[in-house]
């Protein structure tokens, strides 16, 4: 499956190969974890309501020290998977010419309205929840979407633009979800 990253989420962990010896066991083999949760000073609370995560190998040619570059491209990603009670995606390598099958994306309270995760009707069919974090009113949620999909929050319907490259309102739709 290929896969464009929109955005990601908050939460950033690594973890290193087992072999300690190996000089780049921290570095070049460490895999990188990304998902949803909240900064509250220095501390991270992760309150998953859907706990996931995705993870970056090596050969996905994703740089720690450049998250940021990761945004806009497309990846070739097996899963998403279910494994030890979270959703599991994982980055294998650039597809550098491929069209996105899906699309990455992670929305918050602040840049997108009050979504409720109970209700019926928040996302379109296609949507697939990797992770969500919940306090309170505020959330994070990382989703893959398909370009014709949606989320419904109270500021109206989210959908992909016309580019594959950021969420907008969709302007056709008064409000959202009551």
């Amino acid at each position: 499956m290929h896969v464009r990253i929109i955005s990601l989420g908050t939460n950033w962990w690594a973890m290193h190969s087992h072999d300690l010896d190996d000089p780049y066991c921290f570095r070049k083999r460490a895999a990188w974890f990304n998902s949803t949760g909240f900064k509250c000073g220095r501390r991270l609370h992760l309150n998953w309501i859907f706990p996931g995560q995705i993870r970056f190998n090596g050969t996905s040619g994703f740089d720690p020290d450049f998250r940021s570059r990761a945004i806009g491209k497309t990846f070739w990603c097996s899963g998403p998977n279910r494994f030890q009670g979270k959703n599991h995606l994982l980055v294998v390598r650039p597809a550098k010419s491929a069209c996105p099958d899906t699309y990455l994306v992670t929305l918050n309270d602040a840049e997108h309205g009050p979504i409720q995760f109970g209700k019926p009707g928040w996302k379109a069919a296609g949507v697939e929840v990797i992770s969500v974090s919940l306090r309170h009113a505020r959330y994070e949620a990382m989703l893959l979407m398909t370009s014709e999909s949606w989320i419904e929050s109270k500021w109206g319907r989210w959908q992909l633009s016309t580019d594959g490259r950021r969420l907008q309102l969709d302007e056709r739709i008064e409000g959202g979800l009551q």
